[in-house]
């Protein structure tokens, strides 16, 4: 997938606070599924930052167990493929992935709480290995969160989040979105992001109501 498209959009609380605003770059709406199966349960991911993927995610041996991969060998499952190697997951210390809500911002203050794993593999729920519970997201109920990354693309560290929508009862995990800043050392901020229709939307009803003023 290599859509993405560059953005500026900056929170209302981030403006408020005059955080700098740089180039952040936005996929787009992916809404893509992966639904484990014993056939095939991973899918690789490109931001567009390599000639290849740059991060793969599904299930490792079973529905159990959802994970995000950015290791430049990723092994010998169905789907599997190296990646390049520039994304770095931001994780706890046994490689269980936090639930990151809307709102959160993704910078070195993040990381501090949240090492990076240079290309390595996190877990939502359980361990591959060894099958402990190791990340916060629900086994049982839909999680809609974030994952806070890092991507070395020159002159420092870019930071970014993918937006997963993980749902136990269907086995599936859904890739929302993803953004970066492409700006060395800025953070970013998780949000949703709306449709370009529902911007396009406001701005009309922003200028009708303008336009209704200015007549009276």
């Amino acid at each position: 997938m290599n859509t993405k498209q560059s953005l500026a959009f900056v929170s209302t609380s981030a403006l408020a606070a005059g955080m700098a605003q740089g180039s952040v770059v936005y996929s787009g709406p992916l809404s893509l599924q992966q639904t484990f199966t014993a056939s095939q349960y991973r899918q690789g991911v490109s931001m567009g930052v390599s000639g290849t993927n740059d991060f793969v995610f599904g299930f490792e041996a079973d529905a159990t167990k959802p994970y995000v991969d950015a290791r430049t060998n990723v092994g010998t499952d169905p789907g599997a493929g190296g990646t390049s190697g520039l994304m770095s997951l931001l994780a706890k210390a046994n490689h269980g992935l936090p639930v990151t809500p809307v709102g959160t911002m993704i910078d070195a203050s993040y990381a501090s709480l949240y090492p990076a794993i240079p290309a390595g593999r996190a877990y939502m729920t359980k361990d591959g290995d060894t099958g402990n519970v190791t990340g916060d997201w629900s086994a049982t109920g839909t999680t809609d969160g974030y994952v806070g990354i890092e991507l070395a693309l020159g002159g420092g560290t870019s930071y970014g989040w993918l937006h997963f929508i993980d749902n136990p009862s269907a086995s599936s995990v859904t890739l929302v979105d993803w953004a970066y800043e492409s700006t060395p050392n800025l953070g970013i901020e998780t949000q949703v992001v709306p449709e370009p229709s529902v911007c396009a939307l406001g701005a009309l009803g922003l200028a009708g109501l303008l336009a209704s003023r200015r007549r009276r």
